[in-house]
């Protein structure tokens, strides 16, 4: 059916039309249907490791108070007896012990007079000097005498002394053995003297050796001599060498070369004494 506009009318029912949308009332609704579940929350970590290490504490504190327990129940075991008797202090007085030789005690040796620690003169041989030094006089032996003495005060020096003996007439051989002692409170300076005495003086000395039964100690022989007044040639072999705090220092001249056991006879006799 056409209506006078020339436009088709629609029927109820025909294609295109809207459905008018149900309403129910709410007395109509079933009370019997269940309202829907509350959304999974987990457990946050935090809460979780607590009570964890709560667990755990407890289970350790019911542990110890049940060994407690336990352990208090039972009956003491008795302790075996021993297997040795008691010692049984002697009576009486001790026996007599040997008084210590000087010889024994190192430090007694070094605390003693130097002079009986030097070495003494040869047989047949001439004496010159023997006696103590002063440290003036210890000074006087480096090439800066002012230097060396003020070193010798700041590092302890104590006291020195010397010996000088010669053996033959027209082949003289001069031998010269000086012991210097330092305190060597603060510092090691004996072997910071000897180190200074590794060198030779140029060409006048030979390769060093070492002393058998020291740590540092040197024999040099002689090389090419020294001119002296009057036209005279000396050869200078040189030892040196350190027991505790005592330096030992030894210089064999002559008119001929000076060999190297020559000097290692010297100084190694003067070891023994030490």
């Amino acid at each position: 059916m056409q209506e006078n506009g020339g436009e088709p009318r629609r029927d109820a029912g025909q294609e295109g039309e809207e459905t008018p949308a149900l309403f129910l009332e709410p007395e109509l609704v079933s009370s019997s249907v269940p309202p829907p579940p509350e959304p999974y929350r987990p457990m946050r970590r935090g809460r979780l490791a607590l009570l964890v290490a709560a667990a755990a504490v407890l289970g350790v504190l019911a542990g110890a108070g049940a060994g407690y327990q336990v352990q208090r129940d039972r009956k003491p075991t008795p302790l075996p007896p021993l297997g040795a008797a008691a010692p049984v202090q002697p009576t009486g007085a001790a026996p007599a012990q040997p008084a210590p030789k000087p010889a024994d005690d190192r430090n007694a040796v070094y605390a003693g007079n130097l002079l009986t620690l030097l070495l003494p003169t040869p047989k047949g041989a001439e004496q010159h000097e023997r006696g103590w030094l002063t440290q003036a006089a210890v000074a006087d032996k480096f090439y800066d005498p002012a230097s060396a003495y003020s070193d010798l005060g700041e590092h302890g020096f104590q006291r020195a002394v010397t010996a000088r003996w010669s053996v033959g007439k027209t082949s003289r051989v001069e031998t010269e053995v000086s012991l210097t002692q330092y305190r060597d409170d603060t510092t090691p300076y004996t072997s910071e003297v000897l180190r200074g005495s590794e060198y030779s003086d140029g060409a006048h000395q030979s390769y060093g050796t070492p002393v058998p039964g020291t740590m540092d100690g040197e024999v040099r022989p002689s090389a090419e001599p020294y001119d002296e007044a009057g036209g005279l040639k000396v050869y200078v072999g040189e030892g040196f060498a350190r027991m505790g705090n005592i330096f030992v220092e030894v210089f064999v001249s002559g008119l001929h070369p000076v060999s190297r056991n020559a000097v290692m006879s010297v100084i190694t006799k003067q070891l023994e004494r030490l």
